[in-house]
């Protein structure tokens, strides 16, 4: 299936089914290089949990980061591991934050200053 067939909905339902599961202990991924090769070429699926709403993050390997309105940051990891983002354009233009990343039988958790803000599954390309 297709993620453009899925839909918004679709795309919720996906991310609630897959952190139904069991939630994630805080054990975030410090390593650099695997947290790169984990984000370059994926998609993000899953839930922004302060809105409750789905949320999408494409990661392109050039460094490119789009979401599912279309606004464009660019993206990059820190050296403690952390996945930062600079929105360009949008409503967040010029929003600039890292966050932790976790990721656990394949379940991805984003954490911001010590607290879960999103989680879901990542889907290569």
């Amino acid at each position: 299936m297709k993620l453009k067939q899925l839909g918004r909905a679709g795309l919720l339902a996906l991310a609630m089914l897959g952190s139904a599961s069991g939630a994630l202990a805080q054990n975030l991924i410090t390593n650099k290089a695997e947290v790169e090769q984990m984000l370059a070429g994926a998609t993000f699926i899953g839930v922004y949990l302060r809105t409750e709403s789905a949320y999408v993050l494409n990661f392109g390997t050039d460094g490119k980061l789009t979401d599912s309105t279309g606004a464009t940051a660019r993206w990059w990891v820190s050296d403690q591991g952390e996945y930062c983002r600079e929105w360009l354009d949008g409503k967040l233009a010029g929003n600039k934050a890292c966050m932790g990343v976790e990721s656990e039988d394949g379940q991805i958790a984003l954490y911001a200053d010590g607290k879960k803000v999103a989680e879901g599954i990542l889907a290569k390309k």
